[in-house]
């Protein structure tokens, strides 16, 4: 008798179904995975769409959870730091209008007082009142003045004219012009500053503009008998200007708001006894605007009392000495 033939198509048919439905369960298995793969990708990209829309409607508060460090991780992070940047812009913008208004309507407010009265006859509009409402006007100006300069050096558009010009001479001579001032009140006014010339490129109206406002605060706030020093000294790069007082000196929690817009650490001094307040932001935008920095000590390094602000400048080229 001969072998039996078997038939093979119930084998290759059973390993077809096999491969067929292992096929199925391995697609099916990739679809799952690839589906998990694009909600963990999308996720993120989704969360930031909506974080956005609600920054759009004005909600600055929003931050995201970084959960990676991929560049989904990345990209996030930096919505969180752009979402945090203008939320300091806008409470720094509400401040700023506030700040404003309250300090427009304190001259407004005694113009409009001052008018009132002469209209009603209790004042007569004599040369006395009339000088008066100047001031009061003049004050004003100064304020608008004070203000347009900072929004154009915080807009980086302040206006500077160059020259080569020399600081230590800049320096004796705003020293010389408030020496007066500083006999009347029973000030020490002193320089302390090398001979020879220190050329730097700057603006030498606004640098007379950081000076004046520097000695300014510390003249006003240094006692009789008290001692304000200007120095100035240099190095290969760049030169350095400080005026130091021994006055009562600034306490450590005004420190870091000093040269905020209309920051006062005396709460009860006023516009015509404390300045408009800008002054020293004023100084501080000057002085970046020549590419330099300002700081202030309080009390200076190696005193027990007083306060002690300075300014770096770089240097003019080489070739210009």
């Amino acid at each position: 008798m001969g072998a039996a033939v078997v038939d093979p198509a119930p084998l290759v048919g059973s390993v077809t179904r096999a491969v067929f439905f292992a096929a199925a369960i391995a697609a099916v298995a990739a679809l799952a995975l690839a589906a998990i793969f694009v909600r963990q990708i999308t996720r993120p990209l989704v969360d930031l769409t909506h974080a956005s829309r609600r920054i759009a409607r004005g909600d600055l508060r929003v931050r995201l959870p970084v959960k990676s460090a991929d560049e989904v991780g990345e990209l996030t992070a930096t919505f969180n730091q752009m979402a945090a940047s203008l939320e300091k812009q806008e409470s720094l913008r509400r401040n700023l209008m506030a700040d404003i208004a309250h300090e427009l309507r304190t001259p407004l407010t005694g113009i409009q007082g001052a008018i009132e009265a002469m209209q009603d006859g209790v004042f007569p509009a004599d040369a006395e009142n009339l000088a008066g409402l100047h001031a009061e006007v003049l004050l004003l100006n100064r304020l608008v003045d004070d203000l347009r300069t900072l929004a154009n050096a915080e807009a980086g558009q302040l206006i500077l004219e160059r020259t080569q010009i020399d600081l230590a001479e800049l320096c004796r001579r705003q020293v010389n012009a408030m020496q007066r001032r500083a006999d009347e009140r029973g000030i020490a006014l002193t320089i302390n500053c090398p001979a020879q010339t220190q050329l730097i490129e700057a603006d030498g109206q606004r640098l007379n503009q950081v000076l004046l406002n520097l000695l300014d605060n510390a003249l006003r706030h240094t006692p009789a008998s008290g001692s304000v020093v200007v120095s100035l000294h240099a190095d290969d790069d760049h030169v350095y200007v400080t005026v130091a007082d021994n006055g009562a000196g600034i306490p450590a929690a005004d420190l870091p708001h000093v040269f905020d817009r209309f920051y006062r650490g005396d709460r009860s001094r006023a516009r015509s006894t404390g300045g408009s307040g800008l002054g020293l932001a004023i100084a501080r935008q000057i002085v970046e605007a020549h590419g330099g920095c300002m700081w202030v000590d309080s009390p200076p390094p190696g005193a027990a009392h007083g306060a002690e602000f300075g300014f770096m400048l770089p240097c003019a080229p080489k070739e210009l000495h």
